[in-house]
């Protein structure tokens, strides 16, 4: 690099920060005004202020006195404050306290224990029945046809609907017994 090409880079830098001292000199109290109405206070406004003059300083280079460097000013301001709303839009969050109550999809403790007390009984009266009876009712709970039933039991179809006529009348005179014992 050549010594005076560093010169005039820092010559640059040099004009770049003495144009930006400036702009935020005269327009600073204006900048935090606009962060004012676009940011809901505190730390929100004074962070989205220096995010001002981070964007103004970001756009010096691309300043070529179009316009007034008031409007520049004022166009990053305007722009960083929109796109500061649509951000917090987007990011937006609801307080718990305001959050609408979910219901819990999961059964009551009283119901969950009801449900385990059934199936308990349910298993025990299954486990009572006889072998032929508890397989057939068994293959049927978990959703085979009687077809699939036959195949599975290498018996026939006929023979699986009595079956399990006749193991379901026991399962339910099983139920009831054990019921009646609580």
């Amino acid at each position: 690099m050549r010594p005076e090409t560093a010169t005039f880079d820092m010559t640059e830098d040099a004009a770049r920060r003495a144009l930006f001292d400036r702009l935020l000199a005269e327009h600073g109290p204006g900048i935090r005004r606009v962060a004012r109405v676009y940011a809901r206070g505190g730390a929100e406004e004074a962070d989205l202020a220096q995010e001002i003059a981070v964007a103004v300083w970001r756009a010096l280079p691309a300043f070529r006195a179009e316009c007034t460097e008031r409007t520049f000013v004022y166009r990053i301001a305007h722009n960083r404050g929109i796109t500061h709303v649509e951000g917090r839009r987007l990011r937006a969050t609801t307080p718990i306290e305001d959050a609408p109550q979910v219901p819990d999809p999961r059964p009551s403790p009283e119901v969950a224990l009801d449900a385990a007390r059934r199936r308990d009984a349910l298993f025990r009266a299954l486990a009572e029945l006889p072998v032929g009876s508890r397989a057939v009712i068994t293959l049927a709970l978990e959703g085979l046809s009687h077809a699939e039933i036959a195949d599975v039991l290498g018996s026939t179809e006929n023979s699986v609907a009595v079956r399990l006529s006749r193991g379901r009348a026991e399962l339910r005179e099983r139920l009831r017994t054990l019921e009646a014992g609580r």
